[in-house]
C-alpha cells in the first residue's frame, strides 16, 4: 500500500496547480488590460474619424488604419475606462469582400 492514499490515480492530479510556471489562465481572464498588452481582434466597424473598432472582453478597441473585416494583432497604447486605444502590429487577414 502506498503512503499517499489521496492520490490513488496519478492521472487525476491537477498538474498546473503544482507547476512552478505562472500559467493560471483564470487570472488572465479577469485582469484589466494594461498598456503594452498584445492580442488579436477582428475589426467590425468604423467610427466617424475613420478608425477601426473591434471588441475584446467587454472593451471597445479603437484601431487607426484598420478596416472592417480585417484581422489584426494590436498593442494597447492607452486605456480610457472601457475603451482601449491600440496600434496595429501585424495584419493577419484581409477584409472580407
Amino acid at each position: 500500500m502506498t503512503r499517499y492514499k489521496k492520490y490513488s490515480n496519478p492521472y487525476s492530479i491537477d498538474v498546473q496547480r503544482y507547476s512552478i510556471y505562472n500559467s493560471n489562465r483564470k487570472q488572465d481572464r479577469n485582469r484589466t488590460p494594461e498598456v503594452g498588452d498584445e492580442f488579436v481582434i477582428t475589426v467590425q466597424d468604423m467610427d466617424k474619424d475613420a478608425k477601426g473598432i473591434g471588441y475584446r472582453k467587454g472593451y471597445k478597441v479603437i484601431v487607426p488604419r484598420a478596416v472592417p473585416g480585417e484581422k489584426v494583432r494590436v498593442r494597447i497604447m492607452r486605456v480610457d475606462g472601457d475603451t482601449l486605444h491600440a496600434s496595429v502590429i501585424e495584419r493577419l487577414g484581409e477584409p472580407k469582400k
